[in-house]
């Protein structure tokens, strides 16, 4: 027999409801995690940016870089 007809109901209820607060915390967690990542890749960016406007050479040096 399924698990489901053996479960009282208020079971089942409660385990679903952690599961779903569980999911909104992990959410929650990736979200944050994401905002995070996209604030330290804008930060690499513009200090790249910077880097290559302060040294036009650096620049030539890495576009002849062959990537293998």
């Amino acid at each position: 027999m399924a698990r489901f007809v053996l479960e009282p109901k208020s079971v089942l209820m409660n385990e679903q409801e952690k599961k779903y607060k569980d999911s909104e915390t992990a959410i929650a967690a990736l979200q944050a995690s994401r905002e995070y990542l996209e604030k330290q890749k804008a930060e690499v960016e513009n200090n790249l940016t910077e880097l290559l406007q302060q040294d036009p050479g650096l620049t030539q040096q890495i576009m002849s870089m062959t990537v293998m």
